[in-house]
């Protein structure tokens, strides 16, 4: 049996300590909930605006959740990041189902580390596809391309990289693929909102959906997703938690009780 040389040896112990250190883990407390959240955190945007600015830079989110979730419910994560509020759903109300939608392949790979890391995997279903307007295979204009970035468009030019993805219409998530639909619905897809809510149009008609969160930006995107919603039976609420940056900010909608 030939053994290993010296040089050989010390090579791979070498390569070993420099490719198989155990990643940074941030664990962030949530306000209002005494729970906690724990992140892999890879890059600045992962630790600065996902682990650390998640939670505290939008407190309606939290505040959502916490009181809106039900056991049973099935709520949709739409721009799942790495994942800061699967997980927060995952942990709030145990007894829920989450599906989280994330194009961004940095994104999704950080986003099921978070969800071994937190113990939620029987809980949170992640789906590495964008939703929108159509069904069919898109690309996505990358901005930025560490993990926990954002800003990046579907079908939009520009951008670092570009980087293939599935798309999908919402109600062909159900029909197609057999995900249960929604009762509560968070959207947050930097400015692609309008689509995305046309797409979910066979969602909003269906009568499963409660609630829904959308980021929306005033003078461009607000107005037309309100319509969408209004048309569908849904009212606009207030939602005085939100944080806005700039001229974005959290819309909230709730199903009218006939």
């Amino acid at each position: 049996m030939k053994l290993p040389s010296l040089k050989g040896f010390l090579k791979r112990k070498w390569l070993e300590s420099r490719l198989e250190q155990p990643p940074l883990v941030v664990e962030s407390p949530v306000p209002g909930t005494g729970l906690r959240v724990k992140f892999v955190v890879h890059t600045w945007y992962e630790y600065h605006n996902r682990a650390r600015g998640s939670y505290s830079g939008e407190p309606d989110m939290v505040d959502w959740l916490k009181t809106s979730l039900r056991p049973g419910d099935v709520f949709w994560d739409i721009g799942a990041n790495v994942g800061a509020y699967s997980l927060l759903a995952a942990k709030v109300c145990p007894e829920a189902r989450v599906f989280s939608f994330e194009p961004f392949i940095p994104n999704f790979a950080h986003l099921w580390d978070n969800i071994a890391l937190n113990g939620v995997s029987d809980r949170v279903f992640p789906l590495n596809m964008g939703l929108l307007d159509q069904t069919k295979p898109e690309a996505l204009a990358v901005n930025d391309i560490r993990a926990g970035s954002s800003h990046h468009q579907v079908g939009g030019g520009g951008g670092k990289i570009s980087q293939g993805v599935l798309c999908f219409k919402g109600g062909d998530v159900a029909s197609r693929l057999g995900i249960p639909l929604p009762t509560l619905l968070k959207l947050d897809i930097d400015g692609l909102e309008v689509r995305a809510v046309e797409g979910l149009a066979d969602v909003l008609a269906g009568g499963s959906l409660r609630e829904a969160m959308i980021e929306i930006e005033a003078g461009k995107t607000e107005k037309p997703v309100e319509e969408i919603f209004g048309k569908a039976g849904y009212a606009r609420v207030p939602n005085p938690l939100t944080h806005a940056n700039g001229d974005v900010f959290n819309a909230r909608f709730q199903r009218a009780v006939s």
